[in-house]
Order: structure tokens, then C-alpha cells, then sequence
């Protein structure tokens, strides 16, 4: 059973620590060498790295499911990003990607997470996506997901055919 004080130690661990962009030091308790001890990996952001979008673009051609697990501002953010969900829907229908399911992160089961809402967005390719995102309609409506995003971490996910 969850308390508010393991609720209130997830939320703390995203906003402390490493980094106030939710980073991650990985240092020499994991065993990493003087040289690479200070390694930042992001595990709560709001956009891609240019080489994050690059190695998404070079994806294969064919259907891509992005697993998005989100963390809302407070005072506001879920609001905001219901206003973003609303917006973008006919932008999603407009390039073949859909909503297959999204909605409030009930309980972390398994790890040590705490994510406010948690969707699974189908794209017919990774390019349909790139283009969304930079197209003037999506632009117009973005600040509705930045003014309501504390942070989100975005996984490509690729159907397996075979082996895993």
C-alpha cells in the first residue's frame, strides 16, 4: 500500500537531486570510471535532444507505438494538458497516428515511480510524428503542453515479430 510520505519521496526524487531538469548522476558507486562518473542521463524532460530525435528518425519505416509517461505542474498542469490532449487530437487523425489509451497512473506496482498519467500514441511512422510536431498548427498549440508538463519521459516502442 502506498503512503503520502512514499508519494511525497517519489515526487522528491524527480525534483532533487542530480539536476532540477530531473537528470540522474551515475557515478562511481555503480562501479563507472573516474573519466565517466559524471554521466547525466535525463530520465525527466519535456523534449528530445537533437540526437534523441535523430535516433528516432532513423527508426524503420512502419507503425511506432510512444509510450508517454507524464508528470503534471502543480496548481494547473493537468488542466493545461487536457486543453493539449483536446487540441491535438484532430492533428494526430490528420497524420493516421491515434490515441490507443491514456489516462491516470493509478499506482506504481512494481519500482519506484510516480507518474500522473500514462498514454500509448500509435504513429504510422516515425516521420508522421516529426512532421506533427513542427508543423504551424502544432506550434500553435504546444504552450498548452509546456505550461502543463513538469516533465515526461517518451519511449519508442517498436513491435516485435519474433523473438524478443
Amino acid at each position: 500500500m502506498t503512503t503520502n510520505e512514499d508519494n511525497e519521496s517519489r515526487r522528491s526524487f524527480l525534483k532533487t537531486g542530480a539536476s532540477a531538469a530531473g537528470g540522474l548522476v551515475l557515478g562511481a558507486s555503480m562501479g563507472c570510471t573516474e573519466e565517466n562518473q559524471m554521466k547525466i542521463v535525463e530520465i525527466n524532460a519535456v523534449t528530445p535532444t537533437p540526437e534523441q530525435m535523430q535516433t528516432f528518425l532513423a527508426l524503420p519505416e512502419g507503425p511506432v507505438l510512444m509510450l508517454n509517461l507524464l508528470k503534471f505542474k502543480p496548481g494547473g498542469g493537468a488542466e493545461q494538458y487536457a486543453e493539449y490532449i483536446e487540441a491535438v487530437g484532430p492533428l494526430l487523425q490528420k497524420i493516421g497516428a491515434k490515441i490507443l489509451i491514456g489516462g491516470k497512473a493509478a499506482t506504481c506496482l512494481i519500482g519506484n515511480a510516480d507518474w500522473d498519467m500514462i498514454a500509448l500514441v500509435e504513429y504510422p511512422r516515425p516521420a508522421a510524428l516529426y512532421q506533427m510536431v513542427t508543423s504551424d498548427e502544432y506550434q500553435a498549440i504546444h504552450h498548452h503542453r509546456e505550461a502543463g508538463l513538469e516533465g515526461q519521459v517518451l519511449y519508442a516502442v517498436l513491435q516485435n515479430h519474433g523473438a524478443a
